[in-house]
């Protein structure tokens, strides 16, 4: 991560955030289906960490080549990321607000683990897409990308 060159960056740790929240989660939770849910979102967000710098990576590459239409295309592609990893992070937040009475008082200090490292991971992607919308400039993706968010929220904040 901090060596000079590579291109894991914000995007990168926010899913890192997300799969950690997610595995401890699934540690402490015991109903099949919830683990099973877990366990794909773990999965999905450790994969996320290699998009997010290779992603990132053909934006800076793209940018140098000065062909708007192709950066346009590459940024949106690497928005996309960070927007699973806020959905992401988003449904790890509602599930362990779900679990709290189900996990046993030794644990709540896990459960608030992963429920920090699920708010790290939404806020972390939440300003790298906000981030790219600016630099993207494009209003009708921009509202598309936070119709996408909000919607998430709303669904995960019960």
């Amino acid at each position: 991560m901090a060596r000079r060159g590579s291109w894991f960056g914000g995007g990168s740790v926010a899913a890192l955030s997300a799969a950690l929240a997610a595995a401890l989660l699934e540690k402490l939770v015991h109903h099949p289906q919830r683990a099973r849910r877990l366990r794909a979102i773990r999965r999905e967000c450790v994969g996320a960490i290699q998009r997010d710098a290779q992603t990132f990576a053909r934006v800076i590459r793209v940018s140098r080549a000065k062909n708007r239409a192709a950066f346009s295309r590459s940024l949106k592609s690497a928005t996309q990321v960070p927007c699973r990893v806020f959905e992401c992070a988003q449904h790890l937040q509602a599930s362990c607000r779900a679990s709290q009475r189900a996990v046993r008082p030794r644990f709540q200090s896990d459960l608030r683990c992963a429920m920090a490292l699920a708010l790290a991971a939404g806020e972390g992607a939440r300003t790298l897409i906000h981030t790219n919308l600016a630099w993207l400039n494009d209003q009708a993706y921009t509202r598309r990308i936070r119709r996408r968010l909000q919607s998430a929220a709303q669904r995960n904040a019960h």
